[in-house]
């Protein structure tokens, strides 16, 4: 009996598991890994000799092998039953938190990077550039995480910060962070901060650039309840859900007009309510990211903001927009223009990054755009 079954197995592996293969449609995207999903590799001559033909046939089979959410899931709870508390670069940790690991990265190229950032900003006359490097929550709520593990993030964002050149203001939200780490500062099932995190980071900028935060009064509304980010998806736990907040400026209704270059399309608002139905409903800020989007207020103030960033501040902009007639968001990972044409041609006379810094320590693009530097800036 044992022997049949063990055929019958057998059998389905060998011939129906290719055969379902060939007769399903491939997956584009994994709404539940939140990624698009490799498709069958070109054959050519070249990848087959050096082997970029296999290693591509080897990804496509993992991504598109059937049941494949199933196994992933398997995988997971057999894990979790021998005492797991990592999967997948996440940490399970405690109240039902799912924390990303710090990124590694190499500590000369992290300076090489912020080097380039003051030299950007030694070759503007008249700007105010400020830099925000925000912890991510491995670091915040290290308390949290499975016994042994500590974080290093306070002594990155120490060594990046005392880089920084004089011409650039550092705008640290460290202790800020630790101080109320009461809050729920990051989502439990995301990578990225809550509105509440983006909130406390946004008074401390305000602090550094002068804004008047006394005379406007936010308001935090809950648009989602089921939220279920990267970080479940990433480990195959979703025991825990999110709610989203956005937080909004009173009487911001119809005070600017958004005009995303790309896509050539213009909203009068930061806040995209469709992506509520999406899996990541992080996208409810902005859309996600784009090369370059532009916002212009009635805010009369004279005060034109670059901001040059990750995936991070889509949740802060709509809290700066009662203090910038204009404000422009460059995201470097898909932007190819020039952004000192960008800066003199839009008036800009402030210029703010903002990354996390898991992000910051494995960027491979802010370089390449801060370089670009037109003839006579050099």
């Amino acid at each position: 009996m044992k022997k049949n079954a063990s055929r019958i197995i057998t059998i389905f592996f060998l011939c129906l598991m290719p055969l379902w293969m060939v007769l399903s449609e491939d997956v584009e995207f994994s709404d539940t890994e939140n990624r698009y999903m490799a498709s069958f590799p070109e054959i050519t001559l070249t990848s087959v000799l050096n082997g970029d033909f296999m290693s591509g046939i080897e990804t496509y089979l993992t991504d598109q092998f059937p049941v494949r959410d199933a196994c992933i899931t398997l995988k997971t709870n057999t894990l979790r039953l021998f005492g797991q508390r990592k999967i997948n670069g996440v940490y399970l940790a405690d109240n039902g938190y799912l924390i990303a690991e710090e990124e590694s990265f190499d500590d000369e190229k992290v300076m090489e990077m912020t080097d380039c950032i003051n030299d950007f900003a030694d070759r503007l006359d008249g700007v105010e550039v400020r830099f925000m490097l925000v912890p991510n929550a491995v670091s915040i709520y290290e308390e949290k995480l499975p016994y042994g593990v500590k974080s290093t993030q306070k002594n990155t964002i120490d060594m990046v910060e005392d880089r920084l050149g004089s011409n650039i203001t550092a705008v640290d939200v460290y202790d800020t962070f630790k101080d109320n780490a009461s809050q729920q500062l990051y989502f439990k099932t995301d990578h990225h901060w809550t509105a509440r995190g983006a909130y406390l980071a946004f008074l401390e900028y305000a602090k550094a650039a002068g804004l008047d935060t006394d005379s406007v009064e936010y308001d935090f509304m809950c648009v989602s309840g089921d939220f279920q980010g990267t970080q479940a998806s990433n480990c195959g736990v979703y025991s825990s859900s999110d709610i989203v907040n956005i937080c909004v400026p009173e009487n911001s209704r119809g005070s600017y007009i958004v005009n995303y270059i790309e896509k050539t399309e213009k909203t009068a608002t930061l806040f995209d309510e469709s992506k509520l139905k999406e899996k990541d409903k992080y996208l409810v800020f902005m859309g996600g990211n784009y090369p370059q989007v532009d916002v212009t207020t009635n805010a009369g103030t004279g005060r034109r903001l670059l901001v040059v960033k990750d995936s991070y501040a889509n949740c802060m902009i709509p809290m700066l927009t009662p203090y910038y007639d204009s404000i422009i968001v460059v995201d470097p990972r898909y932007y190819y223009d020039n952004i000192y044409d960008l800066i003199q041609s839009s008036g800009i006379n402030e210029v703010m990054f903002l990354y996390n810094v898991n992000s910051y320590v494995t960027d491979n693009s802010l370089e390449d755009v801060l370089d670009n530097v037109p003839e006579g800036m050099e």
